[in-house]
């Protein structure tokens, strides 16, 4: 179990690190130029800039990852249930934003099986530290 959950902490590391950098950009520089991406992306949905896509990768997938990695690391009681959030809310980032940009590339199967192994390894833990609500 204790490599479980060292697989798993530097999961949430990578990514929390990850999309607070990706985050950063949409928020510095919400029309894309820095970062060679146009606001024509945008276009299928409710956003005319990265901004608030790029809040939501800070705040949300960027600072929530980043705290289930302390939860993870100090093995606290809700851990589970706080990083098996953080994968399935990351699996929903990546859907909207293939379904946004009518387009899916490899950087979006990867990261969704990341999100999917969160939540898995998330979900194994709660079983297996018997803190799965309906055993």
């Amino acid at each position: 179990m204790k490599g479980l959950y060292r697989i798993h902490s530097i999961i949430l590391c990578f990514v929390g690190v990850g999309a607070l950098f990706g985050g950063m950009l949409g928020i510095t520089d919400p029309y894309g130029v820095s970062f060679g991406m146009s606001t024509e992306l945008l276009r299928r949905g409710p956003f005319t800039s990265f901004l608030i896509p790029g809040l939501f990768l800070f705040i949300v997938i960027g600072l929530g990852h980043l705290a289930a990695f302390v939860f993870v690391k100090r093995r606290m009681k809700l851990h589970p249930y706080i990083s098996g959030a953080a994968g399935c809310i990351l699996m929903a980032w990546i859907m909207i934003q293939c379904y946004m940009l009518q387009a899916i590339n490899i950087l979006h199967v990867i990261f969704f099986m990341i999100g999917l192994a969160e939540s898995g390894i998330s979900l194994y833990m709660l079983v297996k530290l018997k803190q799965f609500p309906f055993s």
